[in-house]
């Protein structure tokens, strides 16, 4: 899967601080000091030994997650269905919410903005009031839900 060069760094880093950790994926980098003749090959990045490297260089720009699930303990299982309990559960509350939000945004209406009667004038403003909160809110979930940089 590819990954930035930011959150290959990222992982990396981690990596380093929590040695005892098992990240059930290899950091692979494109051309990396390359012990081919072709700078095509994706390389294993060993964490302690080629961070500084990458660092420096930022010729090192292409990177991928390749699949290393050898060994697989409790907390690896764990943190994987996590991972994928919270997609479904924040995919639900994303396709919610912006049910919502175009729900109440059906109901409002532009013409009852200046509405000589109170109750239907409230009421409309009581409707843009719910869409623009639902936008809002689908905005804010959409911008702070972790997200895998390309």
């Amino acid at each position: 899967m590819p990954i930035s060069r930011d959150l290959a760094l990222k992982i990396i880093t981690y990596l380093l601080d929590n040695p005892s950790f098992y990240f059930p994926f290899l950091v692979m980098c494109k051309g990396y000091a390359s012990y081919t003749d072709d700078d095509e090959d994706f390389v294993e990045i060993v964490p302690q030994d080629d961070y500084e490297n990458l660092v420096d260089n930022l010729q090192y720009d292409t990177f991928e997650l390749w699949e290393n699930l050898q060994n697989l303990d409790l907390q690896t299982l764990e943190l994987l269905s996590k991972g994928f309990i919270e997609k479904i559960i924040n995919e639900n509350a994303i396709g919610s919410i912006e049910q919502s939000a175009k729900g109440y945004r059906k109901l409002w209406k532009m013409n009852l903005c200046e509405s000589a009667n109170i109750e239907e004038y409230g009421l409309n403003e009581f409707f843009g009031g719910k869409a623009e909160g639902f936008e809002e809110s689908l905005e804010i979930l959409k911008k702070q839900l972790p997200k895998i940089i390309l």
